[in-house]
């Protein structure tokens, strides 16, 4: 098992691909990944400047974090059933650097659905991964993060779904640390055939406090949604307040297909998301849902990008963000329509809640178009919480902090309502309760 005491470089690739007897086109791979992360620059959190908004990363050095740590003994209880039935289809726990557990049910490996870690299918089902993984989707020197990720990533969650498979029942993907000082390369690769359905939620948690030493996670999920295939993804990330994250989650979507987000950026000291669909196939659509809701001096990032490349195309997006104390958001959403994309049916909102007078938020929805018969538009609201609705709610016998706790709740219950997925709409509301009695 690679050293955790190397740090990030060169050494430590080549161990991982030692220790794993890793196939040529793998060790390749990573070897040309670490070689763009090192002449890659550090992306500047300056706005307007290769498109980071607010923050800094000047202090940030990735080369002083652990490449690795195996898993702990002191895994918690993570409640792995996510149906209303209490039933999953599999589910996949990665402890630190190294997964250990899978399930798959009878019901789903009868149908020949593929669900293991990614290190399992390097093995098992290399022709998969290697047309898929880090290619088309997220290429690996997309920045230096991503090739950092392609060049050290271990474990990761891999769901292969073949043609006109339909599971009701969601997947679960949980990544969980309780290491300082540690890299982590968290990947989840969806392949969906023609016809396919599929549920998977990711979570990503941690026991970190804000005052213990730094762990980062540099995240990638690329999703391939088959032609007439759907995909819903729902990921609640709720690290604690001493994990940086830089997260890419993009999908590539066939003709007829869909692709579903949903994505609750709650935790973490910094997070960086970049969430994307690419509508590739003609009458492909998305739905990209997300929330956000930073406290103490937490400083979220987030892209979100609709890209429609050919004719016919539609999307729909609602991103809802809630400050309060020191914290900063910055959200870019943006709605691509290249040349030939004609018929492109596609709308974005965001809303923006002050909770506190200290909380920063840059907020900019933006329209791309090169096509002249669309139906483009987009509409966002930022404001200060209603001092007179928490006047009439104390009025009804409310204290004040029982007032705003109602009004965010309600504010983000539009955002929660879309979700199917009872387990998991209790979950976040559950998370947001939490966040208001900090």
């Amino acid at each position: 098992m690679p050293s955790t005491l190397d740090g990030l470089n060169r050494a430590a690739v080549e161990n991982i691909s030692a220790e794993r007897q890793e196939p040529q086109w793998l060790r390749e791979k990573r070897a040309a990944a670490w070689q763009s992360f090192e002449t890659l620059p550090t992306p500047d959190w300056t706005r307007g400047i290769r498109g980071w908004w607010n923050g800094s990363l000047k202090n940030f050095t990735v080369e002083n974090f652990l490449p690795y740590a195996p898993a702990g003994s002191n895994l918690p209880d993570l409640d792995l059933n996510n149906s209303e039935d209490g039933s999953t289809a599999g589910s996949l726990v990665q402890y630190n650097s190294q997964v250990v557990q899978v399930e798959l049910s009878e019901e789903a490996r009868n149908q020949g659905v593929i669900f293991c870690s990614l290190e399992e299918a390097v093995r098992t089902h290399p022709e998969i991964v290697q047309n898929y993984f880090m290619t088309r989707c997220v290429p690996a020197d997309e920045n230096r993060f991503t090739a950092v990720h392609a060049a050290l990533w271990t474990g990761g969650a891999f769901l292969f779904v073949p043609k006109n498979v339909v599971i009701d029942a969601p997947f679960r993907v949980v990544f969980y640390t309780d290491q300082t000082g540690l890299a982590l390369f968290s990947h989840t690769l969806i392949v969906t055939e023609t016809g396919a359905r599929v549920r998977l939620v990711e979570e990503h948690r941690s026991d970190g406090q804000a005052t213990d030493e730094k762990s980062f996670d540099s995240n990638v999920t690329e999703i391939f949604v088959g032609e007439n295939a759907r995909v819903e993804y729902y990921n609640p990330q709720e690290y604690g307040e001493n994990i940086t994250h830089f997260s890419v989650k993009r999908s590539l979507i066939g003709t007829y297909g869909q692709q579903n987000w949903m994505v609750a950026t709650l935790g973490s000291d910094i997070t960086r998301l970049t969430l994307e669909s690419i509508l590739a196939g003609q009458n492909s659509h998305t739905e990209m849902t997300g929330l956000s809701f930073s406290v103490n001096q937490q400083n979220f990032d987030i892209a979100a990008k609709s890209l429609h490349e050919v004719p016919h195309t539609s999307a729909n997006a609602l991103f809802k963000a809630v400050l309060d104390d020191d914290s900063q958001l910055g959200f870019r959403g943006a709605i691509r329509a290249i040349k030939g994309a004609q018929m492109t049916d596609s709308f974005l909102e965001d809303h923006t809640l002050y909770l506190s007078e200290n909380s920063k938020a840059d907020v900019l929805p933006s329209l791309d178009v090169d096509a002249n018969d669309v139906r483009c538009s987009h509409g966002a609201t930022i404001g200060m919480i209603d001092q007179d609705q928490i006047f009439y709610l104390m009025t009804r016998g409310l204290s004040q902090p029982q007032a705003q706790e109602m009004i965010v709740s309600g504010f983000f219950e539009g955002v929660i309502a879309r979700v199917p997925l009872e387990s998991v709409k209790q979950r976040l509301r559950q998370s947001i309760e939490a966040k208001l009695h900090l």
